[in-house]
């Protein structure tokens, strides 16, 4: 016994170091950067993975007319970029080791066109309530890597390679338990492993992307993640920061929505306020695997039509239509439709929510129906968020349950690399347990910004 607890020591010790290690190698190249309002990249979008800030705005700025400038999530991108951290504290004990590398890589930023960035997000959770011999606590970790390199930019067309890296550790227990699969939900109460086991480390993004025709069009190949494209909430979409279950980290009725696999995905900004977005990825494919089971032929297509106005911390206001079908090596072939919306107000508040219909087969979800209100700016700080949200589902014909779920959550910008805040999850009768009952899940939060 003091064998087993003397190597879980030494484990959480040794990741803990590599993370260290890693942000002292990489830091962060802007610390500017940010998702609504955190001051920090988002792991499952572009803000995260693409060359961003300055150096994006200042060639589109010259390339294209003033009013149009590509496609609408990279001026989100550039908008995002110049919202202030506004840490709790100006004093930030990462500041010393860090500033040194951030000024080196702004250099290799500017100079290059490769930017890098990584956080590391630690979660305790308590279920207060559990199936026989499950246990109620568990803390997670994880660790992420992201890059990109502009490999040239010529006018109205750009290359650009995309990479993301990621590392996932249980801190105290087996790499194999998943208390939220333990629990019996199908809505992934804690998305940063999400389901199974954790994974040392996976490839998750590896893709290539090629903008033409003025910047209006964007193609990408390679290893990608369909939610980058299709069901995408820069409200409620990043569960380092934002809302822990999986449904707000797309539309679960979109069966490999949060999945990633090879594919490739295309981008029209039709005009300044009409898109469209296309994606077809491998639904057999995971982060811990290659692109092997291109070969088998099972794939789910997505084209998302989309109005917006403004942009995220300026009013945006955001509507979305999709539709989708897939083939799948073990729930056959289905198909279906969703819809989605951002409304931002003057006052900081943004209610939003997803609509999503399937049939029976193709997908684990068939209807879902989530809907919530996010403040960006709470007591006035930019650098802190808040969130509610209420999520019913309709599951497929294997499942036991009609899973529903509220959340909420608030963030605090401690300091410029130190994010902290309580969440917490009630689950009414989660889908896959025999046991009819509810519970909630109490959690807390930290993202180390690098």
């Amino acid at each position: 016994m003091d064998h087993t607890h003397h190597c879980r020591n030494l484990t959480v010790k040794r990741v803990l170091a590599y993370v260290l290690l890693i942000s002292g190698l990489l830091g962060l190249p802007e610390r500017v950067w940010s998702q609504i309002g955190s001051g920090a990249p988002d792991a499952s979008v572009r803000v995260q993975v693409q060359m961003q800030g300055e150096a994006r705005q200042e060639s589109q700025t010259k390339a294209q007319p003033k009013t149009f400038v590509g496609q609408v999530l990279d001026q989100d991108a550039a908008v995002m970029a110049k919202v202030p951290p506004d840490p709790l504290s100006t004093r930030d004990p990462f500041r010393p080791i860090l500033w040194p590398v951030d000024v080196t890589m702004n250099e290799l930023r500017k100079r290059k066109r490769l930017s890098l960035a990584a956080t590391y997000t630690v979660l305790n959770q308590y279920a207060t309530e559990t199936p026989d011999r499950v246990r109620h606590n568990w803390a997670t970790g994880r660790f992420d890597l992201s890059g990109g390199w502009k490999a040239y930019d010529h006018g109205g067309n750009a290359g650009t390679f995309s990479i993301l890296v990621r590392s996932g550790v249980n801190l105290g227990v087996s790499q194999h338990f998943n208390l939220s699969d333990d629990l019996g939900s199908d809505l992934f109460l804690n998305c940063l492993p999400g389901g199974g086991p954790q994974e040392p480390i996976t490839l998750n993004i590896l893709y290539y992307r090629q903008d033409f025709y003025q910047k209006k069009m964007a193609l990408y190949i390679g290893k990608i993640h369909p939610n980058e494209f299709i069901s995408l909430s820069l409200y409620n979409n990043d569960e380092r920061s934002q809302f822990l279950n999986a449904e707000n980290d797309g539309n679960l009725t979109v069966p490999s929505d949060g999945t990633y696999a090879g594919g490739a995905a295309f981008e029209y900004q039709v005009t300044q306020h009409i898109y469209m977005h296309a994606v077809t990825v491998d639904t057999e494919g995971a982060q811990q695997t290659n692109l092997e089971t291109l070969a088998d032929k099972k794939y789910m297509n997505a084209i998302e039509l989309g109005w917006k106005d403004g942009a995220p911390t300026q009013q945006e206001h955001l509507f979305r239509f999709l539709v989708w079908r897939d083939d799948t090596a073990t729930q056959g072939s289905g198909a279906g439709l969703g819809f989605g919306s951002d409304y931002e107000l003057k006052s900081g508040w943004a209610p939003f929510g997803r609509v999503g219909i399937g049939t029976d087969t193709g997908s684990n979800i068939k209807r879902v129906f989530d809907a919530g209100i996010a403040n960006i700016r709470p007591f006035g700080r930019s650098g802190d968020m808040f969130g509610a949200s209420i999520t019913i589902t309709d599951p497929g014909h294997g499942a036991k349950h009609h899973e529903s779920l509220f959340e909420t959550f608030y963030r605090v910008r401690l300091t410029q690399s130190l994010e902290l805040g309580p969440d917490l999850e009630v689950s009414v009768h989660p889908t896959n347990s025999v046991k009819q009952y509810t519970t909630a899940l109490l959690g807390l939060r930290m993202k180390m910004i690098f």
